[in-house]
């Protein structure tokens, strides 16, 4: 932990911590490690893409005073640079369909962005489409940041994620298992891992068509993003409905029983991991990323065992 205090919030985005689930696990099954991406300053890994997004931008030229940043998000992005947008003085529209958690919602208000939501039954196609208009019907006020097509979303993931499992893990990991959302934490990552171990086994997950799951989509969906590589993955699993209940199940065990409060796409990636652990067996380790913590899916169906909280 850095003892000098920091300057920047943006000095505080990267380096998160790596653990190992314990209690978890099934019989005779392969060590399972977990990097926590809820550490980084704005609560996920997408800290680490709108900070990419938005210094690119502003090394282009594209992106300086005056203008205001607009991105199409399921959350996570969203949040990010609003906080970012705060901190550095631009202002900040994001689209999002209407059926993203209250507490996403929020978040990205108090940052002081503004929030355009669109029809749940349009999905991120939706918020994409909406962007463009916005962006025809005001021109010269917008700069749109494309988590989905920008390559300085993988390139910061294949530059300081991806060097940071490495490290952390000793460059000993068999199978690394990413949900799959824009691409740009699997593809950065996965690109990074074949270079460096070549025999390591990389999973996607993704939902199957029609199935939602907050933070991931599936890459045959309206626009679907250029920064997927689905040719960098020895396999994708597709979670149907049945599936992510049993995700869902394991996040909820992982709070009550690793004291880990896990996000949707944490939880399907943690559901797979120990799935992957248990075939691949002893004396092997699997990585996984967590993309965000609980905290945002409170309200959500992930957690609608709790009831009403006395």
């Amino acid at each position: 932990m850095n003892s000098e205090p920091f300057q920047s919030i943006t000095e505080m985005i990267g380096n998160t911590p790596m653990i190992r689930i314990r209690k978890l696990l099934k019989p005779r099954s392969a060590d399972v490690y977990a990097k926590l991406e809820w550490f980084n300053i704005g609560g996920s890994v997408k800290d680490r893409t709108a900070l990419s997004l938005i210094e690119t931008a502003e090394a282009a030229g594209v992106l300086r005073k005056g203008k205001t940043i607009i991105e199409a998000t399921s959350g996570n992005t969203g949040i990010a640079l609003a906080m970012l947008g705060a901190a550095k003085g631009y202002g900040v529209t994001i689209v999002m369909s209407e059926g993203a958690s209250i507490e996403r919602r929020k978040l990205i208000s108090a940052y002081g962005a503004d929030l355009v939501l669109t029809p749940v039954s349009k999905g991120t196609a939706g918020a994409i489409e909406q962007k463009e208009r916005l962006i025809r019907e005001n021109p010269g006020k917008f700069v749109s940041l494309d988590q989905f097509h920008d390559p300085a979303n993988p390139y910061v993931h294949f530059n300081t994620t991806a060097r940071e499992i490495l490290r952390q893990m000793n460059w000993k990991i068999d199978a690394m298992v990413m949900t799959i959302g824009t691409g740009g934490t699997s593809t950065g990552i996965a690109l990074r891992l074949r270079e460096a171990l070549p025999s390591v086994k990389i999973i996607g997950v993704t939902p199957k068509l029609g199935v939602r799951i907050d933070g991931i989509r599936n890459p045959a969906e309206p626009n679907p993003s250029r920064n997927v590589r689905l040719d960098l993955m020895d396999e994708v699993i597709e979670i149907d409905d049945i599936q992510k209940a049993m995700c869902f199940e394991t996040g909820r065990r992982a709070a009550r029983e690793e004291g880990l409060l896990l996000g949707m796409s944490s939880a399907c990636a943690l559901h797979v991991s120990l799935d992957v652990a248990a075939k691949i067996g002893r004396g092997k380790n699997v990585v996984t990323l967590f993309p965000d913590n609980g905290l945002k899916y409170l309200s959500t169906e992930l957690f609608e065992d709790l009831g009403h909280a006395p």
